[in-house]
């Protein structure tokens, strides 16, 4: 079972297939932070410890190793059918391949919109 923090941001990178670059560049920190969270040689300040629970979908509790629940932001009843299938495929995706399609979105949004 895991018990600390450090553990528990591992885990759920390494559950995502994220390198700990993919994961650093995604919260906006650098890959050695991560590595010295993980292995508990450094504490993520509060500002991290919620973007990587915004990042992971789960409550900064789970993250921190006070509760066991991850807390869920989006409810999977909300989803649609739809919306579930666009996620089932979206996490079947490399880290590279999720940020082709993240921006490749971006971009039709916003010619959409233009």
């Amino acid at each position: 079972m895991v018990t600390n923090y450090g553990q528990r941001i591992k885990e759920l990178r390494e559950e995502r297939g994220l390198s700990l670059m993919a994961l650093a560049k995604a919260i906006g920190v650098s890959d050695t932070a991560i590595c010295k969270w993980e292995n508990q040689l450094a504490e993520p300040k509060l500002s991290y410890i919620v973007r990587l629970a915004d990042f992971f979908n789960c409550s900064t509790d789970f993250l921190t190793g006070r509760s066991d629940d991850l807390g869920w932001v989006v409810q999977p009843c909300l989803l649609t059918q739809d919306d579930k299938q666009f996620l089932d495929i979206f996490h079947d995706l490399s880290p590279q391949m999720q940020e082709l399609a993240i921006q490749t979105l971006k971009l039709w949004k916003n010619t959409k919109h233009s």
